[in-house]
């Protein structure tokens, strides 16, 4: 059988089984590719995957016994093979932290240019780290930068010290445990990047099952969904130097967000997805709320 007729046979199965996609695929396809890579034993981030190769039959049990583990826990795939991709870099994931997705992650490589002035951030804050995905990302993109991670999560913050680890960037990825700015009182950024909990209460009862697997701390928004950014708002400006900006993912949050504060002049940047759920604000907008 050829890679590509595997991938065709598990995309079918994943449509059958009625699964949700969107820890780090959208579509079953995508994921079905992802899978028999991975379980197949090639190179995942290979622009050009083979897939005219014939599997042998090795390969072919491990695609099915992948599958079978995806089919029968309802699992984000990227938890039952520890690895999640996110700015084109690979990350270790375990269910201590949510799986590495957010749509920050377009920007980071290209350095969130135009917005942010090239060659003038040299200290940066990633709010609510997670993995570490963010951070780690944001170290190696700005390499004359130094980044604080934090996170209230203990167990989430260990995950982050294995990706800061594995990227060579303990050296410039500090770890914060904390809420909020309360660890970092007298700190102040070119750059606060946040993925901030924001799905409200009525969307978190509908949560699909693979969100289950997650840690409920890194999505609980509050009624609106704006419990966290609501703080972060009006402390944010108090934490950036005075040319700084902040850069936050709304998500489902973000018609809350506008409609809560109609006098700040929110920049909604664009993802590839047409999406615009990532917002960006500069100290002196910040400001006008703090």
């Amino acid at each position: 059988m050829l890679l590509e007729e595997m991938v065709v046979q598990v995309a079918d199965e994943l449509v059958g089984a009625d699964l949700f996609f969107g820890h780090g695929t959208d579509n079953a396809f995508d994921e079905a590719a992802w899978l028999a890579l991975e379980a197949g034993g090639f190179d995942v981030g290979d622009p050009e995957p083979p897939w005219e190769s014939v599997l042998d039959k090795r390969q072919i049990e491990n695609i099915r016994a992948l599958l079978e583990r995806r089919l029968t826990t309802r699992q984000p795939l990227a938890y039952l093979i520890n690895r999640a991709w996110f700015a084109g870099h690979e990350f270790f994931i375990d269910e201590r932290a949510i799986v590495p997705r957010s749509h920050i992650g377009e920007w980071i490589p290209d350095r969130f240019e135009p917005w942010l002035p090239a060659g003038e951030v040299k200290s940066m804050l990633d709010l609510c780290t997670g993995s570490g995905c963010i951070a780690v990302a944001l170290a190696l993109a700005f390499p004359e930068a130094q980044v604080d991670a934090s996170d209230l999560s203990t167990a989430a913050l260990e995950v982050a010290a294995i990706n800061a680890r594995h990227h060579g960037v303990t050296e410039r990825v500090r770890l914060v445990e904390g809420d909020l700015f309360s660890a970092l009182p007298d700190r102040r950024y070119d750059l606060i990047v946040c993925n901030p909990p924001y799905v409200s209460d009525v969307l978190m009862r509908a949560l699909p099952d693979e969100y289950r697997f997650e840690p409920e701390l890194a999505f609980v928004g509050g009624d609106q969904g704006l419990d966290f950014i609501d703080r972060l708002l009006r402390e944010a400006s108090h934490h950036l130097n005075p040319n700084g900006m902040l850069i936050v993912e709304a998500g489902s949050a973000q018609p809350a967000v506008e409609n809560a504060y109609p006098d700040l002049p929110f920049m909604w940047l664009m993802s590839e997805s047409e999406e615009a759920v990532v917002f960006a604000l500069t100290a002196a907008e910040l400001a006008r709320i703090a």
